[in-house]
């Protein structure tokens, strides 16, 4: 039935059924997790994960650093596919809570690599060693991430200087 089509060919999904399907799916990883015995514990992924960002994706960057810091997230996500939650308590189990938040911190990890990797000028509280200065005429755009079958994409959208009562003016900041 096309009569929710937007672009000629979508279907509206029902919002029940894909919320009914979301939660499913992360009933299922809670038991999975749960019912492991064994693996990597997401303390020493999320650790690794928090040293190369220190290390390399602070506010001073370098291309060669932001490229070992990839590499490391990403050698964090396939360990990631073996993590388990060590604590089998049913009820506030932080345990389970870290590990979820240890996933996440994955992804975002690699989004602002991504992006920082991407980015290649000085803007804000981004510093890149190889690319001093400011260029508005590339770069004056919000970077955006999505996930396509697990890998990170980027796009871009402009950048809205146009105020309701004013035009907003970029300033340069300086350390």
């Amino acid at each position: 039935d096309r009569r929710g089509a937007a672009d000629g060919g979508a279907t509206l999904a029902d919002s029940d059924a894909v919320v009914s399907r979301a939660v499913e799916r992360e009933a299922e990883r809670v038991d999975y997790l749960m019912d492991k015995e064994e693996g990597v514990q997401h303390a020493e992924i999320r650790a690794k994960v928090q040293k190369a960002m220190t290390r390399w994706v602070n506010v001073f960057r370098e291309e060669e650093g932001l490229k070992k810091a990839l590499e490391v997230i990403r050698e964090a996500r396939e360990e990631y596919a073996d993590v388990f939650v060590a604590d089998p308590s049913k009820t506030f189990n932080t345990d389970l809570q870290m590990t979820y938040e240890t996933r996440n911190v994955i992804d975002v990890a690699e989004a602002i690599t991504v992006g920082a990797l991407a980015r290649e000028e000085f803007r804000g509280a981004h510093w890149r060693k190889e690319f001093q200065e400011r260029r508005d005429d590339e770069w004056l755009k919000h970077t955006l991430l999505e996930w396509n079958e697990g890998s990170p994409q980027l796009y871009y959208k402009p950048v809205d200087l146009e105020g309701e009562d004013e035009t907003y003016e970029p300033k340069e900041r300086s350390y």
